[in-house]
């Protein structure tokens, strides 16, 4: 990913390394080790905060300076031991009623996973989860920031059942507000344009659709 000057990667040799786009090698002081392969990667909105996931089951934060790129290892979280950490997608606020900033993780567990983003170190809190499919496949989830600051505090996220699910994440019961049927693999990742009046969602399969959202 990239983030001002310093873009961030992650490897299969369980390093996060900060890059400097100028000169194309790695920062001083911009290197740290996971437990495992790096499979997720994650900015707060300032760019204060580095999320990193991993395909053990844990995320860690870093403290990013934004003037040198040094990475500081902040706190380590086991999400569940032995269970890729495959997406991580945050956010300052989740809708208008919640204004807690938040991380929404997929980690194999057949759950789409929500924390509150506790303190200025990363220290993350499970605030609830949500029923889909993911056992083994890299499955992704995204927020819905427009859409939340309409109607209810909305995420959207693949699943290997073959839908894109819809979830009101502040409603206490019946969170499910839609389904997306099509795919005929299980759905991998999903992705909105500018004014969320689109969504792409791809599968194992290749295949990638366009949803046009309705207009009411």
């Amino acid at each position: 990913m990239v983030h001002g000057s310093y873009p961030q990667v992650g490897n299969a040799k369980h390093n996060v390394h900060v890059m400097n786009i100028s000169t194309g090698k790695k920062v001083k002081g911009g290197s740290s080790k996971l437990t495992g392969r790096v499979l997720a990667l994650s900015f707060d909105a300032p760019g204060r905060l580095l999320w990193a996931g991993d395909d053990r089951g844990s995320v860690f934060s870093f403290l990013f300076d934004m003037a040198t790129g040094k990475l500081t290892k902040a706190k380590r979280l086991v999400v569940h031991e032995g269970s890729p950490v495959t997406s991580i997608s945050a956010r300052s606020w989740v809708s208008r009623e919640a204004r807690d900033p938040s991380l929404l993780i997929n980690a194999c567990l057949n759950k789409l996973l929500l924390y509150r983003v506790v303190d200025n170190e990363g220290t993350l809190q499970l605030k609830r989860s949500f029923p889909i499919e993911q056992s083994s496949h890299p499955v992704r989830s995204i927020f819905c920031p427009l859409m939340s600051f309409r109607q209810g505090a909305c995420v959207v996220t693949g699943s290997e059942d073959m839908c894109v699910h819809f979830f009101d994440v502040e409603r206490a019961a019946k969170a499910a507000v839609n389904k997306l049927q099509g795919h005929s693999a299980p759905v991998l990742d999903v992705s909105f344009n500018c004014d969320e009046s689109l969504l792409a969602s791809s599968d194992a399969s290749g295949m990638v659709i366009v949803w046009r959202r309705e207009q009411k």
